[in-house]
């Protein structure tokens, strides 16, 4: 069992280095002055973002984008799409066409109309460009056409219920300027349509927005966000105390606990980000069906929530079940002596790939998770890398043995772990099968999601439960904290952040 805690001593003089280092990377500014309106709020991440470019990057990384690049539309509190951002309506005029009604009169901070042509051409990069991390779910779109600057419409080669629900994690780019800039020069300084628009950064060390006095909708409550990281989460709690930033993603249990214990605004939500360990099964050792039921027999997912995180995680079993609150319908319970019998003698080698500093605890984690593999009778080598290395081994095939990785499921339908993960040509590829991706393309021709449940159902257990392919572990509950005085900043479950009502 593994816990993270400081004594009050430590965690003052943890708290007086961490704010002269953090004061030195530019956060800096009086800590208590500001007011509505008039003040920057200081933002602490637990990691440095890979790109700030929607088309290639994780989606961990749109805290920071999506205050400058907005979905093209908007989710509502059901996690579900809303005519309320810069797509306004949409009708589905026969199984294969779907037609979309843009907001008029909308521009990029650079100028650009945000008209459907931009809105094409988003999609259009979405569905082709080498780099979309995207693209395996637009794989099914035949034609994206723009006839007038407000009228989008969407050919696909086959009924898909989800295309609306889609198009809420696609970002609207400029057309002209991503084109201009390529990849590596829009990340490094962002164009966008949202309530804040790109001011500065400062390599490996911030970056920083500032409100947009021609954002189109509800201006922010005030002047900017400034964006740090820290990867420990020691560090973010005393920067935390020591009023060196405002608000304080990503605290553990214990670290959240000692906040509250301060006297500190801590905010925990479920989120629908779950934390699942991924079987190569393409590759030795878990091309070999007997010791993937072994791995997925090892791990107790119920210790891991209870011994790292307190109890305050959701044990979850399942896949395909993506909205916060819902268990799948079949799973995997532990039994360390069956997969002990399973491994026998021949002390198979498995290597454990994991990003250290990406999600709560993920160190502790995966050394549970190794430990208990070991314990069945693998050898494991553990492999800490980035996150930005490991989407790069991931996409690029380039593992073997077992990864863990946070499955977000930006749109809150089954179909996006269905055909991001399980499907062939998905993110992971990792449980290839000709029969599974005929379910996945049979859910999709359902009329919703409600009516391509059952299928769902029955892909879950195949992928979980037959055939190994994931071991999904737990949804994370989400702390952050906030500093004295500090309020307004939302973090919704999909991994988002509102900062507009933020003030200090």
């Amino acid at each position: 069992m593994i816990k993270n805690a400081l004594t009050p001593r430590r965690l003052a003089s943890v708290a007086v280095a961490a704010a002269v280092a953090i004061g030195a990377a530019g956060c800096g500014g009086d800590p208590g002055t500001g007011s509505a309106g008039t003040s920057t709020i200081r933002a602490l991440l637990n990691a440095q973002p890979a790109t700030l470019d929607p088309i290639a990057g994780a989606r961990s990384a749109q805290v920071v984008w999506a205050t400058m690049i907005e979905p093209l539309i908007a989710t509502d509190a059901e996690l579900e799409p809303a005519k309320t951002g810069l797509i306004t309506d949409w009708k589905r005029s026969s199984p294969d066409k779907w037609t979309f009604t843009m907001r008029e009169g909308v521009k990029f901070s650079n100028g650009e109309p945000a008209d459907a042509a931009a809105a094409a051409a988003t999609l259009e990069l979405t569905r082709s460009s080498a780099t979309s991390l995207l693209k395996t779910y637009f794989t099914n779109v035949a034609s994206i056409e723009a006839p007038d600057a407000t009228t989008i419409v969407i050919n696909t080669k086959r009924p898909q219920y989800d295309i609306p629900n889609l198009l809420t994690t696609v970002f609207l780019l400029p057309p002209k300027y991503y084109k201009q800039k390529g990849p590596a020069g829009f990340s490094a300084a962002p164009v966008g349509t949202g309530p804040y628009t790109f001011e500065a950064s400062k390599a490996g060390r911030e970056i920083s927005v500032k409100a947009n006095p021609a954002y189109w909708g509800q201006k922010p409550g005030n002047t900017g966000v400034t964006f740090t990281w820290a990867t420990e989460a020691s560090q973010r709690l005393a920067l935390l105390q020591s009023k060196s930033v405002d608000v304080a993603f990503d605290l553990p249990p214990a670290q959240a606990d000692q906040a509250k214990g301060a006297g500190l605004k801590v905010v925990s939500t479920e989120s629908a980000l779950k934390i699942t360990a991924v079987l190569e099964t393409t590759k030795a050792p878990f091309d070999n069906p007997t010791l993937r039921e072994a791995a997925a027999l090892a791990i107790n997912r119920d210790d891991i929530v209870k011994g790292i995180f307190n109890g305050k995680a959701v044990a979850d079993g399942g896949l395909l079940n993506v909205k916060p609150g819902t268990q799948p319908k079949d799973k995997v319970d532990a039994d360390p002596a069956k997969a002990k019998q399973l491994v026998g003698s021949s002390s198979p080698s498995v290597n454990l790939t994991y990003p250290a500093a990406q999600y709560t605890n993920m160190k502790e984690v995966a050394q549970a998770v190794g430990a208990s593999l070991e314990q069945a009778g693998f050898k494991v080598k553990y492999l800490p890398v980035d996150y930005g290395t490991l989407v790069k081994q991931v996409v690029g095939r380039q593992i073997n043995g077992m990864y863990m990785l946070g499955a977000v499921p930006n749109v809150a339908v089954p179909d996006f772990f269905a055909t991001g993960y399980v499907k062939t040509a998905s993110i992971t590829g990792n449980c290839p099968s000709p029969a599974t991706d005929k379910m996945i393309a049979k859910a999709l021709e359902q009329k919703d999601a409600a009516a391509a449940q059952s299928t769902y159902d029955e892909l879950n257990s195949i992928s979980v439960v037959q055939e190994h392919c994931f071991v999904p572990l737990y949804k994370q509950i989400y702390n952050y904290g906030l500093g004295s005085g500090v309020d307004g900043v939302v973090y919704g479950p999909l991994n988002s952040v509102d900062f507009t009502k933020a003030t200090r």
